[in-house]
């Protein structure tokens, strides 16, 4: 784990805005977000720092930081940084008046973070589950930066979503330093690396497109090692390629915790009598779904149900169906009188039902939570052909959703983005909850051949569809990998061990890099297989095998030893950037099966683990049968 400063100077978080739109009254200090004018202020000894350091560096791609005037321009890209769109407002707003930071678990306390100063690490991947506002936080550290008033290095912020064939993370880099005014060159780019004057933070590394996720990881790790100068932070869910980094540490967010509720709520400008009575509701309520306000979005969606129902619902798919009213309708009823007529002709139940169908194709056609116009309208297409018959315009349909409900937004001229993750995958899995046995099964037999980008939505599954999630997905899985994996593989020979892995993950191996220093060792970079298994993130298998490879090879590894040993030639000229890749069988063959082996006998104990409480699930459902035999 990296360390922390924890007693990095932390910057005052303002009071919530009174824009509202869920409620009818709230009392609440509105305070203004920080001006352009005091960001540049603010900004401008960094930029004269840096514009010195280049030129004593012979770098000159910075030569229009001259103006006098230029701190402005930083000023209006970090600024740009603090507008946000989120399901509590339907409108933007300055993430300074409603962001409530989190902790980060390091070594198993929870610590607050809010400047870049306090990781003392260079590259850290920022890990939480969905709903835990990593990229706010991404955002707020960038902000935070400058408004600190010592401001010690310029953020540079990169949506990884927004990746694509067009724009490569390596692109999108050198795109966002044009937007500083940097002319790019080699020179250039190498210094400001180099300067440890920059920091790189990436958000989203679980949004990329899976075609893309190789190219970049392989970069940012280049990045990285080439630069231990450069602070790089990285955002993800678990479970992703990044977390396969041994060059990167990990700080887990933690979970937001009852303590936490009152400060949290009058950011979101919540009265101190409404947030009593809310706290007191959840505390009381015997809905299992208290249980699960554990993150901000969380506790945000309970508030805005609450305001509209003054209660908490009592079973989750009844919180969703409830939140979806509330978001649909509820604003208006407020309005006295007011009813709009949606412009799809549907009923709230007709709208609800084709968003869940629409939702669930979003998946299913492999796209993101980012759909270009055209793949708005194939989605469209399907989905309402799987909506009971329902009838509407996709246009007609899109109004509704963006400008009604809010839970799509339309971005620039081509794109509609879901206001949030968790929205597209709560939605998907409820069509699946409502789907009849036959097509259920076609369902969860499709997932026990491939999960990836379907892991959160199942976890909504294992909530709201628990018996048929366990019935027809977990005890089959289960049993599949133990016929696989739970033989006594401590009896197999090297090769027999090979041949069950690499069934299992063809071509697996490690990927090494050349050290840029010195020249003569390889450091291991990732893990590599040709394809994801379904299930991964379940009991995570793949991170044993890669943990128990790691441990078996030096790293950093002699490149003289990697020739002799693997028969592998490396060649004089390789740069620190071309992979030498080892096969998984090679090291089995050099180095022995035992770490193979613990770490099998690990996921052995995960799979019970997942096998107890999905059979518990289906014992206490077959239990119901009872209930028909009585009196006979």
């Amino acid at each position: 784990m990296p360390a922390i400063n924890v007693n990095a100077k932390k910057q005052p978080l303002d009071a919530a805005s009174n824009d509202d739109n869920f409620s009818r009254k709230r009392k609440i200090v509105a305070v203004e977000p920080i001006s352009l004018m005091s960001l540049a202020r603010l900004a401008a000894p960094l930029v004269k720092e840096l514009l010195k350091l280049s030129r004593k560096a012979g770098a000159r791609g910075l030569q229009k930081w001259d103006a006098n005037s230029f701190p402005r321009k930083i000023a209006s890209r970090i600024k740009s940084l603090d507008t946000v769109r989120t399901i509590w407002k339907s409108q933007p707003l300055s993430l300074q008046t409603f962001f409530h930071p989190p902790k980060l678990a390091f070594e198993n306390k929870p610590e607050f973070v809010t400047r870049l100063a306090a990781f003392q690490d260079n590259a850290i991947i920022i890990e939480g589950i969905v709903g835990q506002g990593k990229s706010i936080f991404l955002r707020s550290l960038a902000i935070n930066e400058i408004t600190s008033n010592d401001a010690q290095r310029l953020p540079l912020f990169i949506e990884l979503k927004d990746l694509s064939v067009k724009t490569d993370l390596q692109g999108a880099i050198l795109r966002a330093l044009e937007s500083y005014d940097i002319d790019i060159d080699d020179d250039t780019i190498d210094f400001l690396f180099k300067s440890g004057k920059f920091s790189l933070l990436l958000d989203g590394f679980d949004e990329i497109e899976e075609k893309f996720v190789k190219s970049a990881y392989l970069y940012i790790e280049h990045l990285a090692r080439r630069y231990p100068e450069l602070l790089v932070i990285v955002t993800s869910r678990p479970g992703n390629e990044i977390q396969k980094s041994p060059t990167f540490k990990t700080l887990r967010i933690a979970e937001l915790t009852p303590a936490e509720f009152p400060a949290f709520l009058t950011k979101l400008g919540v009265s101190s009598e409404k947030s009593l009575e809310l706290r007191q509701a959840i505390r009381n309520s015997p809905s299992k779904l208290s249980n699960l306000i554990k993150t901000p979005l969380m506790l945000t969606l309970v508030v805005i149900v609450y305001e509209a129902e003054v209660r908490i619902p009592e079973t989750l798919p009844e919180f969703f169906d409830r939140l979806f009213q509330v978001v649909v309708s509820n604003h208006d009823r407020l309005k006295g009188g007011f009813t709009r007529v949606h412009q799809s002709g549907l009923s709230e139940r007709g709208l609800q039902t084709v968003f869940e169908a629409f939702c669930f194709m979003t998946l299913q056609l492999g796209h993101n939570r980012t759909l270009t116009a055209d793949q708005f309208e194939e989605v469209f297409k399907y989905a309402i052909n799987y909506s009971d018959g329902l009838k509407c315009d996709a246009d007609n349909f899109k109004a509704d959703i963006t400008n009604t409900a809010c839970l799509m937004l339309v971005e620039g001229i081509d794109s509609i983005t879901y206001l949030h993750k968790s929205i597209l995958d709560y939605y998907a899995a409820s069509f699946v909850r409502k789907l009849n046995e036959k097509n259920s099964s076609h369902f969860y037999q499709a997932m026990l051949k491939k999960t990836l980008g379907w892991e959160d939505m199942l976890s909504f599954l294992k909530s709201i569809d628990s018996f048929r999630y366990s019935q027809k997905f977990i005890l089959p899985f289960v049993a599949a990998e133990r016929e696989i994996f739970c033989c006594d593989l401590s009896k197999k020979s090297p090769a027999e061990l090979s041949n069950i892995l690499e069934a299992a993950y063809p071509n697996f191996g490690l990927c090494f890099q050349r050290d840029a220093s010195p020249a003569d060792t390889a450091t291991i970079i990732s893990f590599q297989t040709e394809r994801g298994r379904a299930g991964e993130h379940l009991a995570g298998l793949v991170f044993l095998i890669m943990d128990a490879l790691d441990a078996m090879m030096p790293s950093p590894f002699p490149i003289k030893e990697i020739e002799e040993l693997f028969k592998i030639h490396v060649m004089a000229d390789a740069t620190d950037a071309e992979e030498i890749f080892i096969p998984g069988r090679s090291i089995i063959h050099a180095f022995g099966t035992k770490e193979i082996c613990t770490g099998l006998g690990l996921y052995e104990t995960r799979l019970e683990k997942l096998r107890t409480a999905a059979q518990e699930v289906v014992d206490a459902e077959d239990k119901k049968e009872l209930i028909f035999t009585l009196g006979e």
